[in-house]
């Protein structure tokens, strides 16, 4: 080979080295993020609302459990379990033995004393003659008019006491107050039945309620007329309601009556879940996710501030709904807490916040 051709290629191996290392055109290499990446989300208000969820069974509006007012034996029941019956109608006869024979000596005294009230009219009426002409004095006339006074008292007190064992004679026979259906009964004729001892249940036929039970620090909250949501608890379905009446208990539990249409389609019996929407204060709510140690004696979130530093905030869970939960702290509406990538972070540090 030709030394000059030799040569040649050695100068252009020798340039193209020194070209490669020529510092004023090399690419300078990028400096890396050491930040930790974190997800945030944005503390946010809590509605003014609540919603409340409690068990109820709908009755009927309309029930009874009649009873004598005295004391017997069942002498006989007119009506069976599930029949139909109508205000008015008989259900039941007592059979009391010393009823029946009061109401007679009752009627007994009241006939009395009318005969003797007649008999001193007119007594009277001879004496006051004889007194017009001088032939009695005036002491027996006044005497007859004070038994006659006398005797007109006992008959009012014989016919109170006569009215007093027709109601309980009458008492004997009882009846339906109300359309309705005989859903039970407690006795069978023969039966000893004592005074306001329930003979059997009756349901009626008009209107449909829900009776459920509200700690009663809940109670002041609720205003008549409210509507609530009624959710079957064995079938899908969704219902309407209003708050009827509402009852106190001190530190029990109060009554709550919420009246349900007829038309809706809900079975007296049928077990329900009520919903009611309830006034609460507003509050501030936080991703449940941010929350660290939550279950500890320290429960906090770790804030951003406008450089993206962080900074430790102790809070007070409260109520849960969904994946968000309630808060009291220092955090104000609208503050970025980390989601995500907490284990990692320490008070002080600074992060990159990943979209």
């Amino acid at each position: 080979m030709n030394k000059n051709l030799i040569a040649a290629f050695v100068f252009a191996g020798i340039s193209l080295a020194i070209a490669g290392c020529d510092t004023t055109t090399a690419a300078p290499s990028p400096v890396s993020d050491t930040r930790v990446a974190v997800r945030v989300a944005e503390v946010r208000s809590a509605a003014a609302e609540t919603w409340y969820r409690f068990p109820g069974v709908v009755r009927a509006a309309d029930r009874a459990e009649p009873a004598f007012l005295q004391a017997g034996t069942l002498a006989e029941r007119m009506v069976t379990r599930g029949q139909r019956v109508a205000r008015g109608e008989p259900l039941a006869r007592l059979h009391n033995p010393s009823l029946e024979p009061a109401l007679a000596v009752a009627q007994g005294q009241v006939g009395e004393s009318e005969a003797r009230i007649g008999q001193l009219r007119r007594d009277l009426e001879r004496a006051r003659d004889l007194r017009r002409r001088d032939l009695v004095a005036a002491a027996e006339v006044d005497r007859l008019d004070a038994e006659l006074e006398a005797a007109v008292q006992a008959r009012e007190q014989a016919m109170a006491r006569r009215s007093e064992a027709e109601a309980q004679v009458g008492e004997m026979l009882l009846r339906a107050p109300f359309d309705g259906w005989v859903s039970d009964v407690y006795v069978e004729p023969g039966d000893f039945i004592g005074a306001g001892q329930a003979v059997l249940a009756l349901v009626g036929v008009q209107g449909l309620e829900i009776e459920i039970r509200l700690p009663s620090s809940i109670v002041p909250r609720l205003e008549t007329g409210l509507s609530v949501e009624i959710v079957p608890a064995l079938r899908s379905g969704r219902y309407t309601g209003l708050v009827a009446s509402a009852g106190r208990a001190g530190d029990a539990l109060a009554p709550i009556i919420i009246g349900v249409s007829e038309n809706q389609g809900l079975r007296a019996g049928e077990p329900v879940n009520v919903h009611l929407p309830l006034p609460d204060t507003a509050s501030l709510q936080i991703p449940l996710a941010a929350i660290v140690d939550p279950g500890g004696h320290a429960p906090h979130v770790l804030a951003l501030d406008e450089e993206d530093g962080v900074h430790k905030v102790p809070i007070t869970p409260g109520r849960l709904a969904g994946d968000w939960v309630g808060v009291e702290s220092g955090l104000a509406n609208g503050a970025r807490v980390v989601i995500a990538g907490q284990g990692r972070l320490v008070e002080g540090d600074r992060v990159r916040v990943l979209p």
